[in-house]
Formats: structure tokens, C-alpha cells, sequence
């Protein structure tokens, strides 16, 4: 019955709005509101701005109510009162404040303290007490003959409770409040009340100001969300064509009481595969699940730790990394100062594989799950979890991180935000570089939460649409909440000379400042890659491998404003004699021949060949393409190849491995037809000219 009663009452929330205004309030100079005087041991005085309340009874509690009479499961209250303990024969005496829900008093809730300095909350139902808070020695609690401020908060699904001004306790099991509010004590126990005085407050829910309540969630196609199974934990590659999920009590698992990874991939006209199951070795005989996919889909990580053979280990976290044959045996992930007190844990790896959003409940944190960062290594292993702040943890669990490929877009799940039911959806901004800065968290509101739990949300690089697992099924919907955009860039990595496809690693940096801004590999079959670049920066990417130089890739989205893809192949030049290779991130203003500082990370990349190589000798040569005068454009490339030779010997490289020289527009590589042809023919390149 309170379940239906809560779910009606809920479903009301977003419409009835109250001013805020006292509804009750009584400072007992006259018993004017009618407290009852006296019942089988139970005393009552008003008397000079003080209730005095005695309980002689030897072996029962009493307690004294007051119908307010207002509709508390429909709009938010705060309660207060100061109780002074007068006298007490036990040690360890009770008093506090009592919230009724029901006419016959079968359901109410109690937040007290007691004589030794103990504070407890419980809430009584089904003939049965059940102990949100046992009994807890705090010293903010004052003792025998000192007046105590007691505070109850009630904010949508949150309830917060405080004792001096200091919450000490918060909880989200609301579920229905009735309208009187009094005074409970112990046998054998007497207070003093100075006041009582309840406050409706206007329900509010801080919900996205993009939110349209007239989106639909639209359950996936049957060949994903199937009626026979469940499906939950739904994860989406940033390029939006791979889902993988985890299916439950399937017959065709490897264990069919256990859960497996399931995917479907979308092809060119937006149809969805029939889900296949993942197999070996992600798949065994445990409770198996994707946490996130790296943008070139060649990563994923997933729950729980793996043996050689692929068998469970046990708890934790792996990495696993695709090969020509399938997916390589998952590596488990190791942390520095790991620990989590909180039989639940949850993980997100960020789109440029080199941070770990984790939720675990930890020394230190706010309340129960906090959400952490972790920083890749050099060494491959993760930093110790660094605590994201207050503004996104609360009191109660915060779980299921979602970074978007913005990087600075976070979707959780929590407890202790203003919701809709016990676990809702939240978004927040990171406001700069340190993890610590965000702004305020806000619901996804009432389309997307409901009186149930909303865990967890995906969305591809674009950011249209987010993927949410709900009542065993799968949901797409329209994103609303804007994320800064991004530029999925994809091709494949070639060997320069051969033509044939590598698998190798693909790193891309930040060109203003030379700080590695991301990484990725290029898939093992077809040496297929895939990043995600956020806009407002120039970037530079490459592949690497070794005995080879990469020919480097630039792409300025400064000012970008929307989602774009572009198809970008890679190329790696082996290093032997006679061979060419273009330097694509050197810089220069235009007529000019001084190097911009966007070019060190390239002139670097170059110095560390040559260090690698001490007998390498090469020259480089400058090339225009074919507008001005020939002789102006023969001093621009003789000056420009010149600038670089100049900047290979400051950072000491022996004269004598050196030469420039400048040709001009004696050889173009394209057409000066167009934008685009002349942009190849402006170039910086070396040939090696020994080894």
C-alpha cells in the first residue's frame, strides 16, 4: 500500500508547486494548539515558552502528536525542534522527535538522541523496526541539562537529518510521510521542548534546463532488447555502431544462470544486427560485463579479473585488446592504494585511455560511494583515486560514471542529488584540467528517472542519443543536455612503402602545448583506427612503430561547432637510405620562415630519429607551391628547410649529419588547381641520405 500511495504521489511531483510558508509553529507560551495534558504516566506542561513533557511509566515509551495536516509526500518540509533532557533514570535514555504516517500510528519514523550522547534514526512499519541509522555516539550531541537542535530536511526522495546545525545522516528511503509530528521519550525520562515548527517548502528538482518532457524512450529493436531474456548494462562505442550489453539467464551463455556479453553492430542504414554472443575468452563461466569501449573499438574494459586460460580469477578489473584471431585473454588492471568497503564498484574509461573514473567507498570520501579519478602510469598501472569533490559526491552513493567524448560532460547515477526515486541520472560540466572543479550536478529529469532505479547511461561521440538499460530492456532516447563537439577521425595505418595494413599504436597531442593528449591502437585484421579529438585545439596524431618515422597528421578544431567525422589515413616510412619523408606539423606564418612553437613536437620527433641513429645523415629540403615569383619562392623554401636544420643543431645534432636545401617550385607532389593541391606542394621534408 505505501509503495502504490508513493508511486501516485510521485507521479504528481512536477506540477504541484507550493510557496514556501510555516505551517506550524508553536513556541508554548500557551497550549494553545491542545497538546494532551496527561495519559497513564505521561505529563504534559506549557508553561512560559517551554513544554515540559514527563514520562513516568516503568516500563513503556510515550510520545505526544500533532496533526498539521498538510500533504507530506507531495511537497517538501523541514522540521525543527529544541529539546533539552531534564532528567532520566537509565544512562542511556531516549528522546527526540517522531513523524506519524498513519491514522492508527502503525507507521512512523523516529530521529532521537540519548542520555550518553547517542543519536539513532528507525523507521517503524509492518510491525517491524527497521534501523536507518543504529545507535551512533556523536559529540556534537550535547548530554544532561543542555538544549539540542534537531533538524529534519526533506528534499524530493532525500530525507537529511542534523543535530546542531551538522547533518548527520541522509537517506533516500523516504517513501511516504504523514502529517503529525510530536515528541517521543523514554520511561522514566522528562525534556523540556523550547519549539516546534514545521516548514513547507516549494518541491523542487534542479532538472537540466534542456529537458523536454515530450521525448519518448523508445524501447531497441527485439533483436537487441529481446522478450526472452533480460538485457542490462548497455554500453555504446563512440562511433555509435557496436552495443554490447549483458544478457541474463540465457540458455545460449557459457553458464546459463550467469550473464554473458552480447553485441550488435548497426550497419550503413542504421539496422541493427541480430545480438551475437561475444565468446571466449571475454565469456566464461562467471557473471561477465563490458564497462566501456575505447573509440577504435580494438579496447574494452571489463569487469572482473581473468586467469592465462581465460577462467575467472576473481573480483577486479581487466583490459582486453582485439587481435587477428579475436579478442586477446583480458590483462587485469592494478591500481595503486585500491581499496572499497562497498560490496558494489563501478569504472568508466575515458575516450583517450588514460583515465579511470571509478565509484568506490573508500577512507576519506564523503559518504558511501564517491566518484574517483585514476591516471594512467607510465608504467601501465593507475594512480591512486583521486576524490572528484563534493560538489559531485554527496553523503549518500554516487555510481556508474559516463564521461562524454567531450571529456568534460559527466553522467552518473546518485543517490544523494534531489531526485525522482532512489537512484536517478545526473549530469555535471568539468569547469577545468584539475578533476575538482564542477558545476552543479542536474537531473535528467522525469522522462529518463522514474520512481525506480536509473543506473546508468551511454552515449556515442556524437552525443543525439543515450542508451539506458531499464526494467530488463534496452531504451534509446534523444540526448538534450548540448556537449561541446568533437571530431571522430578514422582510417587505417599503412606501411609507406608496402601498402600493407599495420597494427600499431596510435598517439595524438596537443600542438600548442606538446602534451600527449590521448592514445589508440589500429585494429590487428585491417589496420583500422579511430579517435576522438574534443574541439578548441590544434592536434597533431600519428601511428608509431619502431624502425620507422611516422608521417604526422595535424587537424585545427579550434573553432569547431558541430559533431564531424573525417576519414584520415595513416602512413609509417620505414627509416632506410634514399627514403622521403614529409614533416606535416611544421609551422610557419604565412611569407615567413621563423618556426612557430607548433612545430617543436614535430622538430623533436625528428631529433630523437637522429639520436636513435647516430650515423643517420639527411637533408632537408623546403618546397612552395606556386604562387608568387620563382625566386621569391626558391629564398622561402631555402630559408624554411634552413630554420629547421638550424633548430636539429641547437638541440646539438652534429653539423655534419645535416644539410638544407630549397627547391622551390621545381617539384610539386599535386595539382595547384586547387586549395588543397597547394597545401601538399607547401611542405618541409628530409631524405635520408645514409645510415
Amino acid at each position: 500500500m505505501i509503495k502504490k500511495i508513493y508511486y501516485l504521489l510521485l507521479s504528481l511531483m512536477t506540477t504541484i508547486v507550493y510557496s514556501q510558508k510555516v505551517l506550524f509553529e508553536d513556541n508554548f507560551d500557551t497550549n494553545a494548539n491542545g497538546w494532551a495534558l496527561s495519559n497513564d504516566g505521561y505529563n504534559v506542561t506549557v508553561d512560559k515558552g517551554k513544554m515540559f513533557i514527563e514520562n513516568t511509566h516503568l516500563q513503556n515509551s510515550k510520545w505526544s502528536l500533532y496533526d498539521v495536516s498538510f500533504d507530506a509526500g507531495t511537497t517538501d518540509f523541514d522540521v525543527e525542534a529544541t529539546i533539552q533532557l531534564e532528567s532520566s533514570v537509565a544512562d542511556n535514555a531516549y528522546y527526540g522527535i517522531v513523524l506519524c504516517g498513519y491514522s492508527d500510528n502503525s507507521d512512523y519514523r523516529v530521529f532521537q538522541l540519548s542520555a550518553n550522547r547517542y543519536f539513532q534514526i528507525y523507521h517503524y512499519y509492518n510491525k517491524e523496526f527497521h534501523y536507518l541509522k543504529e545507535w551512533e555516539k556523536n559529540d556534537i550531541v550535547k548530554g544532561k541539562g543542555n538544549k539540542n537542535l534537531l533538524r529534519i530536511e526533506k528534499r524530493a526522495h532525500l530525507t537529511k537529518f542534523f543535530i546542531n546545525g551538522t547533518m548527520v545522516f541522509q537517506t533516500s528511503e523516504n517513501l511516504y510521510y504523514g502529517s503529525k509530528f510530536g515528541f517521543i521519550l523514554d520511561k522514566q525520562t522528562s525534556i523540556s521542548v523550547d519549539n516546534l515548527k514545521i516548514t513547507q517548502v516549494p518541491f523542487s528538482i534542479d532538472v537540466v534546463e534542456s529537458f523536454n518532457p515530450n521525448i519518448k524512450m523508445t524501447k531497441m529493436p527485439e533483436s537487441i532488447s529481446s522478450k526472452e531474456f533480460e538485457e542490462a548494462n548497455p554500453v555504446i562505442s563512440p562511433d555509435g555502431k557496436t552495443l554490447f550489453c549483458a544478457r541474463k539467464d540465457c540458455s545460449l551463455n557459457l553458464d546459463s544462470t550467469k550473464d554473458d556479453v552480447w553485441f550488435s553492430s548497426k550497419d550503413a542504414n542504421g539496422n541493427w544486427s541480430e545480438m551475437k554472443n561475444l565468446g571466449r575468452p571475454i565469456n566464461n563461466n562467471d557473471y561477465n560485463f563490458v564497462i566501456s569501449c575505447s573509440p577504435d573499438n580494438n579496447t574494452l574494459l571489463i569487469g572482473n579479473t581473468y586467469n592465462s586460460d581465460g577462467s575467472v580469477k576473481g573480483p577486479g578489473l581487466s583490459i582486453a585488446s582485439r587481435s587477428i584471431s579475436g579478442w586477446n585473454v583480458p590483462q587485469e588492471v592494478v591500481m595503486e592504494d585500491y581499496q572499497n568497503k562497498n560490496k558494489f564498484v563501478a569504472y568508466f574509461l575515458t575516450n583517450d585511455n588514460k583515465h579511470l573514473l571509478i565509484s568506490v567507498e573508500r577512507d576519506g570520501g564523503y559518504g558511501f560511494k564517491d566518484l574517483y579519478i585514476c591516471e594512467l602510469k607510465p608504467d601501465n598501472t593507475w594512480s591512486k583515486p583521486k576524490n572528484l569533490g563534493n560538489v559531485i559526491n554527496t553523503f549518500e552513493e554516487e555510481t556508474n560514471p559516463f564521461l562524454a567524448s567531450d571529456g568534460k560532460t559527466l553522467y552518473f547515477s546518485s543517490k544523494g542529488h534531489p531526485g525522482y526515486g532512489a537512484f536517478d541520472l545526473f549530469v555535471s560540466k568539468r569547469l577545468d584540467d584539475s578533476w575538482t572543479n564542477w558545476s552543479k550536478p542536474q537531473n535528467l529529469g522525469n522522462v529518463i528517472n522514474s520512481v525506480d532505479y536509473e543506473l546508468s547511461i551511454f552515449l556515442s561521440a556524437k552525443g543525439d542519443k543515450a542508451y539506458i538499460g531499464k526494467s530488463s530492456d534496452i531504451y534509446e532516447v534523444d540526448n538534450s543536455v548540448k556537449i561541446d563537439p568533437v571530431v571522430l577521425i578514422k582510417g587505417k595505418v599503412y606501411d609507406n612503402k608496402t601498402k600493407k595494413t599495420l597494427s600499431v599504436p596510435i598517439v595524438y597531442n596537443n600542438l600548442k602545448n606538446n602534451t600527449n593528449s590521448g592514445k589508440a591502437i589500429s585494429n590487428p585484421v585491417d589496420g583500422s583506427y579511430s579517435i576522438v579529438l574534443p574541439f578548441g585545439q590544434k592536434y597533431s596524431f600519428m601511428a608509431e612503430k619502431e624502425g620507422y618515422y611516422a608521417v604526422t597528421e595535424n587537424i585545427d578544431i579550434t573553432n569547431l561547432n558541430e559533431y564531424k567525422e573525417i576519414e584520415v589515413d595513416l602512413y609509417l616510412s620505414p627509416i632506410e637510405k634514399g627514403e622521403v619523408i614529409r614533416l606535416n606539423n611544421i609551422f610557419f606564418d604565412s611569407g615567413k620562415y621563423d618556426l612557430l612553437s607548433e612545430s617543436y613536437a614535430e622538430l623533436d620527433k625528428l631529433h630523437a630519429i637522429l639520436l636513435n641513429n647516430p650515423s643517420m645523415k639527411i637533408e632537408i629540403s623546403g618546397h612552395t607551391d606556386a604562387v608568387g615569383s620563382d625566386t621569391d619562392n626558391m629564398s622561402l623554401s631555402n630559408n624554411r628547410a634552413n630554420a629547421v636544420m638550424q633548430y636539429l643543431l641547437k638541440k646539438g645534432v652534429n653539423g655534419n649529419r645535416l644539410s638544407s636545401k630549397g627547391y622551390g617550385e621545381t617539384k610539386f607532389i599535386a595539382t595547384n588547381d586547387t586549395e588543397k593541391g597547394k597545401q601538399k606542394n607547401r611542405r618541409v621534408e628530409f631524405l635520408i641520405l645514409d645510415l
